[in-house]
């Protein structure tokens, strides 16, 4: 049992739902709801971009895309904050189920304790194989079968051998599995299209009970953790699948709504050849509303852990989205997505956020608010409770927030694997540049392909009657977001479609 010295400053413990919606997690999140009409919740917090490893990065560094210049697939993410947090004295955990706020990009680089678990690893305690093979080719830029064989090389000395060995296998099983596709149809996770498929909520919570259960008191602690259940691909437990969609659903029939339905080029290229089932549109957003239930849960035991570790009253508990997701809508700019690509719609830029903390008064916060903010937060957690909250409104921006889509890279690999699927899209999602400014109600868009849109509470208004300064910011940060297009290796090309991007 951990007890509080009291004189320590705020533990933080920082969730984020990967591809959480708002509207989503405000109607299915039971547990998420019953912290926020008793703490701090925030009506409009927006993603200060539209995919992870801009989104963290923004976080991390309180900086929007086109400060901190991580946006391509193949970029690093840096983590001042953890620097910061650990220079203030907190030992720092990092538990991530996302392949990008991985060793893969050198995100766990400045955490005293970090743990991958979006992996094929069969074993929490055997070795993080997954994480130790990213990492490898991240550093060294290895191919995979040389990661692999580098982390053979360290299992007999590892802490648990049989088990490290066993996580290798199954990883391993999955690399040839990718390249084999008689393979890819076996039934079983470990052979499936992504390692997305062996995710499971549990990995996380039990690797974050095991930090906090050996936790020193003697420092603070920061401790995020990244689930991925509100990602593609979903698969609630059947007892949600069966609520949500009326029956549940075989294994065979999850991987073809997740790789054909739920997945953006694919139901691009049904939409464009006229051949999408709305039925199967309905069980993706089903399964997704699953989901949702399925880490509202595990947040729930995570506040629990708190409790029984007697770490509550101490404990800033912060949750919230790195971005949003579409559902097959279509969205206020007349587009019809699946997914975050190509969009900068508000089922994708608005996601949840509450802060908790036992000496909080409930507080509701409707204006606008960018999540790149947060990081002042996390650098000054004592003056969030000295003020009973009242500091959090210095969070929202003076005058407006934005938000930027950066250009990811990997047009013409994307247009070759999906050729059905309108190759303007592809283009505006991988070569194209989107700004959005937020304030006072309006909301402003501007796209490198000429695109202008302005709208207030999602209807569409004529762009000449949209605030000046709106207008000029997007147009600033359009310019701001250089191009400096690079292509993407071969080996990049294999990376992104194990991750499913591509």
């Amino acid at each position: 049992m951990i007890t509080d010295t009291g004189d320590n400053p705020p533990n933080i413990l920082f969730v984020v739902w990967d591809a959480c919606r708002y509207d989503y997690a405000v109607e299915h999140a039971s547990f998420l709801n019953k912290l926020r009409s008793s703490n701090i919740w925030f009506e409009h917090a927006v993603a200060p971009s539209t995919w992870s490893p801009p989104s963290h990065a923004s976080i991390f560094s309180g900086k929007l895309p086109h400060k901190h210049g991580t946006y391509r697939f193949t970029d690093s993410i840096d983590t001042p904050l953890v620097s910061e947090l650990s220079r203030e004295g907190y030992t720092t955990y990092g538990v991530s189920a996302n392949g990008f706020a991985s060793q893969r990009t050198g995100f766990d680089e400045d955490f005293d304790h970090f743990r991958y678990t979006g992996g094929r690893d069969l074993f929490l305690n055997g070795m993080d194989v997954s994480g130790n093979a990213q990492r490898i080719l991240n550093n060294e830029g290895s191919s995979h079968k040389e990661a692999l064989l580098d982390v053979l090389r360290r299992v007999p000395t590892s802490d648990n051998p049989l088990k490290s060995l066993a996580n290798l296998s199954a990883v391993a099983a999955g690399e040839i599995a990718a390249k084999l596709e008689p393979l890819s149809r076996l039934p079983h996770p470990v052979f499936a299209p992504t390692s997305d498929y062996s995710y499971s909520p549990e990995t996380n919570t039990r690797a974050i009970k095991s930090m906090l259960a050996s936790h020193d008191n003697d420092e603070p602690f920061f401790l995020f953790t990244n689930y991925m259940d509100t990602h593609r691909c979903y698969k609630p437990p059947e007892a949600l699948q069966r609520k949500h969609i009326g029956r549940s659903l075989s294994y065979s029939e999850l991987v073809r709504l997740n790789e054909e339905v739920a997945a953006t080029w694919p139901f691009a290229e049904q939409v464009e050849r006229s051949e999408l089932d709305e039925s199967d549109v309905e069980d993706v957003r089903g399964l997704y509303a699953g989901e949702v239930e399925t880490v509202d849960g595990h947040l729930q035991r995570l506040y629990h852990t708190l409790e029984t570790e007697g770490l509550l009253e101490d404990t800033i508990v912060v949750v919230t989205a790195d971005h949003g997701e579409n559902l097959g809508e279509t969205d206020e700019m007349g587009r019809r997505r699946m997914g975050h690509e190509a969009s900068v719609s508000e089922a994708v830029l608005r996601v949840p956020l509450v802060i908790a903390h036992p000496q909080l008064e409930a507080r509701t916060v409707s204006q606008t608010v960018s999540l790149k903010k947060l990081y002042e937060l996390f650098l000054s957690p004592e003056q969030l409770l000295d003020s009973n909250g009242r500091c959090v409104l210095g969070l929202v921006d003076s005058g407006l927030t934005a938000s930027q889509y950066p250009p990811k890279g990997g047009v013409e690999d994307t247009i070759e694997k999906y050729p059905d699927a309108p190759q303007s899209d592809i283009r505006h999602a991988l070569a194209e540049r989107s700004a959005v400014a937020y304030d006072d109600g309006w909301k402003v868009v501007a796209e490198s392909t000429g695109v202008r849109w302005a709208g207030t509470d999602d209807t569409k208004q004529p762009y000449s009657a949209a605030p000046e300064r709106l207008t000029a910011t997007v147009q600033e940060h359009l310019s701001q977001l250089e191009e400096a297009d690079r292509g993407l290796t071969d080996q990049d090309i294999q990376q992104l479609e194990a991750l499913g991007y591509i």
